[in-house]
């Protein structure tokens, strides 16, 4: 397997957030809700974040499953622990907390529409973000606000505090197979309908089975099975990878759309993502992708993170600037007005994700790994197992 960086995770993490985009199209063009309900009751795209989560579990564990292992026989797991905290806290917070200030910012300002919500709203989802308990507060709608999509990074955030304490009370491949395979089995029945009983919606809200299969496909791909099971005939045929990709990406929303109301359903998106990020985790161009498309997919991939808590704010800002608009002409914002909310929503994202990117993301990421590393160093000495690069970390990717 090659040790570089993934191509192909990063087509499946734009697949993820292109998903998400679409999931709350609505609030960008409420006047084409009509359309909207009757291609969601067939095809429910918000399980890009399950895809997301899957990603998680397989790449972390990837870059971190020897690391941890190497520092707990060292006897230097809490240092390591340390360390990989403070990289996921540089990696994560900083782009989080900025674009929850910013509509922060733009309520008081630039918010004649109301879109934006109240400042106070935005204060308040601020506070449940800060304190990484999004998706417990996105069961009272009025606490994420505006901000209803940090839910899933704070269930990554618990899923990065929580790994590091499964590998040090866990420490056997075989022990940790059979933990994850009785929590899974535990969550599938569950009834995690999003849009059903509060408990249903809370139970969706911690759902970890995408994440867990991720784990367990990295230990999978540790043993000689992998290599007997690896899908080579989709190499001789595109034909083959289009057709299974259309499959299984029609599968990750028809799923949702046609079969929420049965309790496994969601149970069953773990699997597709679980699928989509087996086939990726070879690395040798089973995922169907246009020579076209592959560096607008692999630049989605990599600004994937603040696409994700941005466009909430660019359909926000692109609402308001239009109604401001029209409004002026004396006109009412309609449907009309399609093509310029989604052309302007597009240049906010594009523009506000590439700086991102490049003056928060990256910076901050490099400042975290170099923090990490020099307290790694300062508690182990010579004896130091080397920290997943920057590099290697970024390009296996999270949903953050």
């Amino acid at each position: 397997m090659s040790n570089g960086k993934n191509i192909e995770i990063e087509y499946l993490r734009a697949l993820a957030v292109g998903l998400t985009l679409l999931s709350h199209l609505p609030v960008l063009l409420p006047f084409h809700q009509t359309f909207f309900n009757s291609l969601f009751s067939v095809y429910m795209p918000w399980t890009g974040v399950d895809l997301f989560f899957c990603i998680s579990g397989y790449v972390v564990s990837k870059a971190y499953l020897d690391y941890f292992d190497q520092h707990r026989q060292q006897g230097h797991f809490g240092v390591a622990a340390q360390s990989f905290w403070l990289r996921r806290l540089y990696r994560l917070l900083p782009t989080a907390w900025l674009w929850i200030l910013i509509p922060l910012a733009l309520s008081i300002l630039f918010n004649q529409t109301g879109i934006f919500g109240s400042w106070f709203d935005n204060l308040r989802s601020f506070t449940a973000v800060a304190t990484f308990s999004g998706n417990l507060a996105n069961q009272y709608g009025a606490i994420l606000g505006p901000n209803s999509v940090y839910w899933s990074l704070a269930l990554e955030e618990q899923f990065y505090f929580l790994f590091p304490l499964f590998l040090l009370l866990v420490t056997s491949t075989r022990w940790r197979v059979i933990v994850l395979l009785l929590l899974i089995t535990v969550q599938f029945g569950l009834d995690r309908n999003p849009f059903g009983t509060p408990i249903s919606a809370m139970l969706t809200s911690f759902r970890l089975d995408a994440m867990m299969w991720g784990v367990l496909l990295c230990l999978f791909s540790r043993t000689p099975l992998f290599r007997q099971f690896e899908p080579s005939f989709l190499g001789e045929s595109a034909w083959w990878r289009l057709g299974l990709m259309l499959v299984l990406f029609y599968l990750l929303g028809a799923i949702p759309g046609q079969m929420i109301a049965v309790p496994v359903a969601v149970g069953l998106v773990a699997l597709v993502s679980l699928a989509l990020v087996w086939i990726a985790s070879y690395q040798q161009g089973y995922l169907f992708c246009p020579p076209l498309l592959s560096k607008p997919l692999e630049w989605l991939g990599s600004r994937s993170y603040a696409l994700y808590v941005i466009h909430v704010c660019a359909y926000h800002f692109s609402v308001e600037l239009w109604t401001r608009y029209a409004t002026a002409q004396g006109l009412t914002l309609d449907k009309s007005f399609t093509v310029e909310l989604v052309l302007t929503s597009i240049v906010f994202m594009v523009v506000g994700s590439e700086l991102n990117y490049r003056l928060v993301e990256q910076p901050l990421r490099r400042k975290g790994a170099e923090i990490a590393r020099r307290r790694l160093q300062r508690f182990t000495g010579e004896r130091i197992v080397a920290v997943p690069s920057t590099t290697e970390t970024a390009s296996r990717g999270e949903l953050a």
